[in-house]
C-alpha cells in the first residue's frame, strides 16, 4: 500500500483534526500525504512524506529523529531554547510502533519558539493557529514578487526586534534563532524559485494562508537533485547572516 495517496486531494483540516505550527507538516496532513487527522504518524511515513516534496533523505532522517525522540521537561530541555523530542514514550500504535501526532510539534520547551514570522510567542497568545495580522505583515514585507535568503532574514530581525518590545517574558537565544533561520532555510530550498527569485509570494500564500502545498500555483517538488544537507546549512547561515540580533 503506498504511503500517500497519488492524486494529492487537498482536504482542509477539521476542527477534531490536530495540526501544528508548521505550514509544511499541516498542508502535508491535508494532502493526505501524512494522515489527514494528524495523529498515530510513523517515522516511515513522515520521511516518505518529506522526500516526496524534495527534502534530502539527510535531512528528513536528522528531522525524524529529533521529532521522535522522547520529550523532556527536565532542566537540560527547558524553556531557554529546547530542541527536546516531541513524542511522549506512551505514543504509540495499535502494532506498538512509536507515532507522533501534530498537535505535540507545539508544545512547549522543545522546537517550538518565541519570535516566529506568523504565530504569536507564547506569552502573548496562543502559538499553534495563523496569527492574521503577523501573516499578512509577513507577506507585505517585501515589494519584490519573491522571498530569497536577504528578504527572510531582514524579517525574522525585524520580528525579533517587535517581540523584544511587546513580549517581557521573550526566550529567544542563539539556539532558536538557528531553529528558526533553518524552518526557512527548508522553505527556501523545497519552494524557492531559483537564486534570483526566491519563493513566489503565491506559494507562500498557498502554504501559509491555506495549508495547501502550492501545486495549483506551478510548484513542483524536487526529483532529482533534492536539498541535501550541506545546502540547507549554506542557506541557514546565509539567513542567520541578514537575521543575526545578538
Amino acid at each position: 500500500m503506498p504511503p500517500h495517496p497519488k492524486d494529492d486531494s487537498y482536504e482542509p483540516a477539521s476542527s477534531s483534526d490536530a495540526r501544528s505550527p508548521c505550514p509544511v507538516l499541516n498542508s502535508l496532513a491535508n494532502h493526505h500525504r501524512l494522515p489527514h487527522d494528524g495523529r498515530n504518524i510513523t517515522a516511515p511515513q513522515l520521511r516518505s512524506a518529506l522526500g516526496s516534496i524534495g527534502l534530502g533523505a539527510d535531512v528528513s532522517a536528522l528531522l525524524v529523529w529529533r521529532a521522535f525522540t522522547i520529550h523532556s521537561d527536565d532542566s537540560e530541555f527547558g524553556p531557554h531554547g529546547s530542541i527536546g523530542g516531541l513524542r511522549d514514550a506512551t505514543d504509540l500504535n495499535a502494532a506498538g510502533e512509536p507515532v507522533l501526532h501534530l498537535d505535540k510539534v507545539g508544545r512547549p520547551h522543545a522546537i517550538e519558539h518565541d519570535v516566529s514570522v506568523t504565530r504569536q510567542d507564547r506569552a502573548l497568545g496562543d502559538p499553534i493557529p495563523l496569527d492574521p495580522a503577523l501573516y499578512e505583515q509577513f507577506l507585505g514585507s517585501t515589494p519584490r514578487g519573491g522571498f530569497g535568503v536577504p528578504e527572510l532574514g531582514r524579517y525574522r530581525k525585524v520580528r525579533y526586534a517587535e517581540s523584544l518590545k511587546s513580549n517581557p517574558s521573550l526566550k529567544f537565544g542563539r539556539r532558536e534563532h538557528y531553529i528558526a533561520c533553518g524552518e526557512l532555510a527548508v522553505l527556501r530550498c523545497l519552494f524557492g524559485e531559483g537564486a534570483g527569485k526566491g519563493i513566489p509570494k503565491s506559494y507562500l500564500q498557498a502554504l501559509f494562508g491555506e495549508e495547501r502545498l502550492p501545486l495549483e500555483e506551478g510548484w513542483r517538488p524536487r526529483r532529482w537533485v533534492k536539498a541535501f544537507l550541506p545546502e540547507a546549512a549554506a542557506v541557514i547561515l546565509g539567513i542567520s547572516r541578514y537575521a543575526w540580533p545578538f
